[in-house]
């Protein structure tokens, strides 16, 4: 879990924030299809079915979740000027307190239903599975209650085009609302989403950025505060010394 610490301390101030990557979600992803669906029909019927199973055990049963989603405590932090001031020489200051795996519910025609099964961890081991509404989803809802920090890592993604992105430019979106940037993401999910519970809320998405970058979009009140391309390869080449 030491790329999860990475990231968060990579991530402020929001500029220099940095994602990693997926790969060790997307290897274990074993399990067939008709097992997957066979799964989730016995789980929402009764969550007895997985409790105390593995990690390893949902994936395989369950398939690649929708998300990962990681609730942490950053120790000593209460504002954004707090997580600013943080370094490398702080990570034992982040607590990593559950993990949680987010799937979508479906109906027996495998269709959407609107909720989805938060399946969460600790110690990799299911302790707990509670059905949320999948369509309006407020991730600060699932984090641990002595967390102030969630981060998800979205399994499936979609890459922004370079073509729609002009670095000169960013920088007037500023101030406005998120939606002003639809030119460019295009309705497209991104990579990795963060949630800091400071300063009355901070809210951070992260693009894929095809062959080549990030696109960080940090927004407060659905205001956008930050948009800037980060480097992709020094992020990755950083992150992959913490998991290897």
């Amino acid at each position: 879990m030491k790329w999860i610490k990475k990231l968060v301390l990579m991530m402020v101030p929001v500029m220099f924030l940095v994602g990693c990557s997926s790969s060790s979600i997307e290897s274990k992803n074993v399990s067939k299809e008709a097992i997957e669906r066979n799964t989730m029909t016995k789980v929402q019927s009764d969550v007895n079915v997985i409790m105390d199973k593995s990690y390893d055990y949902v994936l395989k049963n369950m398939g690649s979740p929708y998300s990962t989603i990681y609730s942490l405590k950053i120790d000593k932090v209460s504002n954004f000027k707090d997580l600013e001031k943080m370094s490398h020489t702080n990570m034992e200051n982040i607590e990593i307190l559950s993990e949680g795996l987010l799937y979508p519910k479906y109906t027996s025609d495998y269709k959407l239903n609107g909720s989805a099964l938060y399946i969460e961890l600790k110690d990799e081991k299911v302790s707990e599975v509670e059905t949320c509404d999948f369509k309006n989803l407020d991730v600060s809802l699932l984090k641990d209650e002595n967390a102030n920090t969630v981060i998800s890592v979205y399994t499936d993604y979609n890459s922004l085009n370079s073509d729609n992105l002009n670095k000169e430019n960013l920088n007037t979106y500023v101030g406005k609302e998120k939606n002003s940037i639809s030119s460019i993401i295009k309705n497209k999910k991104c990579q990795y989403s963060i949630y800091i519970d400071v300063d009355g809320g901070i809210n951070i998405d992260i693009y894929n950025i095809k062959d080549s970058d990030f696109l960080v979009v940090a927004y407060k009140d659905n205001i956008i505060t930050s948009i800037e391309e980060r480097d992709y390869k020094n992020i990755i080449d950083a992150i992959q010394k913490d998991i290897n």
